[in-house]
């Protein structure tokens, strides 16, 4: 027993070097000591710049940083947090195996455990496997830089396994492995994608206990569901200094609800109904998971030299442009705004799904279906309001997150899950031979047969018509249709070829024509060729960069050059050469921008943007456009009030050329004159977009008490502020008051949770004013004033993360020898 045990373990040690070593050949480059070169990754280092130059340079843990939005907590962009003892393993394994390889063997490592959970064999569990981290969807995602999204994807094949196990036969296991591998989701910080995850978990309790009430077994699942509870809570609870501050930033970010009735109709209690359903699947985009260009590709398709584009090409310009001008054509024709590519999951995992729908039975077979349709229809999103409405208006946290298409990978992997066991059945070899050879055909029909229909009659996916055709000259447009036409029919024709394969490699098997092994081969081999190459049209070596280049991914221009001559710690700058400062996380690599690039930043900041910062970047833009002279310019810079009490210094208009200096900029800190009080946000935000912020603060009703020491008017000439030390969290001012207490407003985004305001080392209670800054009454006298940012939700979760991380190590001690002790005690009975 000891030598098979041994055995076993030297077997999964090898297939788990495989998995790494086919992780590092597909992204070869790494071993070269190149980095992806990815979109978003750019944006992150550009958002993070200061913070890991704050931590670097003093050793500390900065939480808040002022190089986007005004200024915003670090939690959702690069935090640190040191009770997570758990997240450390994790460290250490991309640490020996970087991303986006170690993403990849994280990936197959956990559907292969998994499958051992559910008690499939070995080398089924690798063609699982493959299937499973080999899919399009992930490799679209890391070309483009979304790095925890994939990062937290991977592991969810071992929740899911984890908790069938748990309400299987191995309850303590089960839920130990669910405990463990959800504590390193949840440290890969992508909340939407474990949320999903969680609606799967749900689906599959909802299964059980209907299989329970049937079975008369509810005790046994109420034991299941406490065990899987605690690990819930320790996984919760050793990650809760990143939960906790994430839930309690959410409520003041775009994620939360808006204090504005401005558009009621299109507002929920998180993000606006338009901009989550944005990006929605439509029922011809559904095909594309398994014939990958139904719908055209993506926005940058690169055609051959047979297409109509490339001969329309090369009669206009010659053959050399012309392969240069296929090389990234606009063929996606689908209705989502833009797409990178599709989310192809394998023509072979179709055909062991369908076949799985005659040959699976009991709660596996309904958990499956039930998330493979729950999810496609969620995918639907504006396409399916009846149940968008509903999941937007009743169920809990649903309203936070956008991009719905993103749920099709809870198909992917369920469809994954039913292929390993449609495997698992024909390998047991339990079932009628005459009967499997029939649901073999018959699969092969469904799928086959709509293939062929599609080959022959493409035009029933639509008329092949884009959203940016209307731009496109005629010829090039009817070019682009018969190349799309072309595309649909190229790959029904290859999805045809694999599902032959599948159904070929099934047929020989059951016939014993073909060993068990072989076929699995075969089949392995059938899915790489399918998934790999079609992977690499959308991330290959082409999309590394040399590690030099990975590490600096923005080049300083004249302009900042120029900007950065200016020393002043504290001043924001306005980049409106990118286009949109808004999406741009360049200038923030650089200085602190009113922009900024982040999907979470504050409500307030947003709102601010959409109802008056936008309108005074307007009209500095329209000024520019309009041969300005320093006279005009000068007149356009001192009236955009909302722009000078954000401290913007500096507008960079043309990278090439010297900034425009804004002498109007409020600073750091200055004394208002007076203060209006408004009732409610509304008003609020229609004040500050009409008032002068050098002699006026506006105040929200509920700050009115802290300001019984301030007069409504006053004379603030002879008092003055300065800011003499500055770092990300932790800001000091010098003030100098004459007469009575006055007024000062700071140009800093006021966040509740975490600023606390200090005037000669007492801790005093600050304000909001002008809809998204911070201001303080200071008494008469010469004070030194500070603001830090020390949030209690950071310290508070940092012990309970420490004390979690302890109890979830010592219950899976615990769990460990237990096993092993029922192990042996087996072992025993048997030699006995």
């Amino acid at each position: 027993m000891a030598k098979k045990n041994l055995r076993n373990s030297l077997i999964t040690a090898g297939v788990i070097l495989l998995f790494i070593v086919v992780s590092l050949i597909y992204f070869s480059p790494q071993l070269e000591g190149k980095r992806l070169d990815a979109g978003d990754t750019k944006n992150y280092l550009g958002m993070s710049q200061e913070i890991r130059d704050f931590n670097e340079k003093t050793g500390a843990n900065t939480l808040w940083t002022n190089s986007m939005f005004g200024g915003m907590p670090t939690y959702l962009i690069s935090a640190r947090y040191d009770g997570e003892l758990l997240s450390k393993v994790q460290g250490f394994f991309l640490s020996a195996i970087p991303m986006p390889a170690g993403y990849l063997a994280i990936g197959f490592i956990c559907f292969f455990i998994m499958c051992m959970l559910l008690k499939v064999d070995r080398w089924t569990a690798v063609l699982g496997s493959l299937m499973w981290a080999m899919g399009t969807y992930f490799f679209i995602l890391l070309a483009a830089g979304h790095n925890t999204k994939v990062h937290t994807l991977m592991y969810a094949p071992l929740v899911i396994g984890g908790v069938i196990s748990a309400f299987r036969d191995k309850k303590l296991i089960g839920s130990v492995v669910t405990a463990l591998d959800l504590t390193w989701m949840l440290s890969a910080n992508h909340p939407q994608m474990t949320y999903y995850i969680g609606l799967m978990v749900l689906i599959i309790g909802i299964c059980y206990l209907i299989d329970a009430i049937r079975s008369k077994t509810i005790p046994s699942f109420a034991k299941s569901c406490g065990l899987l509870i605690i690990a819930l809570i320790l996984a919760v609870g050793t990650n809760f200094g990143r939960l906790y501050t994430i839930m309690e930033y959410g409520e003041y970010s775009t994620r939360g609800e808006s204090e504005l009735t401005l558009d009621e109709d299109n507002q929920t209690s998180g993000l606006d109904k338009g901009y989550i359903l944005d990006y929605s699947y439509d029922l011809g985009e559904v095909v594309t998971s398994f014939i990958p260009r139904a719908k055209g590709g993506g926005m940058a398709e690169e055609l051959s030299e047979s297409s109509e584009t490339y001969k329309l090409f090369e009669r206009s310009n010659g053959a050399k442009a012309a392969r240069q001008q296929v090389k990234a054509m606009p063929t996606y024709w689908g209705s989502q705004p833009i797409v990178a590519g599709p989310f192809y999951f394998g023509a072979i995992v179709f055909f062991f799904f369908v076949l799985g729908l005659f040959v699976v039975k009991g709660k596996e077979k309904w958990w499956i279906i039930g998330v493979v349709v729950f999810t496609f229809l969620l995918s639907l999103g504006k396409n399916f309001m009846l149940l968008s409405d509903f999941m937007l208006d009743y169920f809990p946290g649903y309203n936070k997150f956008r991009d719905v298409k993103n749920v099709v990978f809870a198909q992917h992997l369920a469809m994954v899950v039913m292929a390993m066991l449609t495997i698992k059945e024909l390998v047991s070899r339990k079932l009628d031979t005459k009967k499997l050879t029939k649901y073999i055909q018959y699969s092969w029909y469904i799928l086959g047969g709509f293939c062929l229909l599609l080959i022959i009659f493409p035009g029933i996916m639509g008329d092949f018509s884009g959203n940016s055709d209307g731009r496109l000259p005629e010829l090039l447009v009817d070019a682009f249709h018969t190349d799309r036409r072309d595309m649909l029919r190229a790959d029904a024709f290859r999805s045809l070829a694999f599902v032959t394969v599948a159904a070929a490699v099934s047929w020989l098997f059951v016939k014993d024509k073909l060993k068990g092994n072989v076929a699995i081969i075969i089949l392995a081999v059938a899915v790489l060729i399918d998934l790999w190459t079609f992977d690499k049209k959308y991330l290959n070596n082409d999309n590394f960069v040399s590690a030099r280049r990975a590490e600096v991914p923005f080049v300083k221009s004249a302009a900042d050059n120029a900007i950065l001559q200016d020393k002043d710690p504290d001043y924001r700058v306005l980049n409106i050469s990118t286009g949109n400062p808004f999406s741009d996380s360049s200038t923030s690599y650089f200085h602190k921008s009113i922009g900024g690039y982040h999907g979470a930043k504050l409500e307030r900041y947003q709102e601010l943007r959409d109802h008056g910062l936008g309108v005074d970047i307007q009209k500095f833009a329209m000024m520019l456009q309009s041969n300005p002279t320093p006279q005009s310019v000068d007149s356009i810079l001192q009236h955009l009030n909302i722009l000078n009490m954000l401290n913007t210094r500096y507008f960079i208009y043309n990278p090439a050329a010297a900034p425009i200096k804004n002498n109007y900029a409020l600073g750091n800190a200055w004394f208002v004159n007076s203060y209006r009080v408004v009732a409610d946000a509304n008003e609020e935000i229609a004040a500050v977009s009409n008032f002068n912020p050098s002699n006026e603060a506006i105040v929200d009703k509920r700050f009115e008490g802290l300001l019984t020491d301030v007069n409504k008017n006053t004379n603030a000439a002879g008092s003055n502020i300065e800011l003499t030390e500055y770092q990300p969290n932790h800001l000091t001012y010098q003030a100098e008051v004459s007469g009575a207490t006055a007024l000062a407003v700071f140009s800093e985004i006021h966040y509740p949770k975490g600023w606390d305001a200090y005037i000669d080392g007492e801790k005093v209670e600050h304000l909001r004013v002008d809809y998204v800054l911070r201001a303080l009454p200071i008494p008469a006298g010469k004070h030194k004033v500070e603001f830090r940012f020390e949030p209690e939700s950071h310290r508070i979760g940092g012990y309970v993360s420490l004390v979690s991380s302890i109890l979830l190590i010592l219950a899976a001690l615990g769990a460990i020898w237990v096993s092993l002790k029922r192990n042996k005690n087996n072992e025993k009975r048997i030699e006995d």
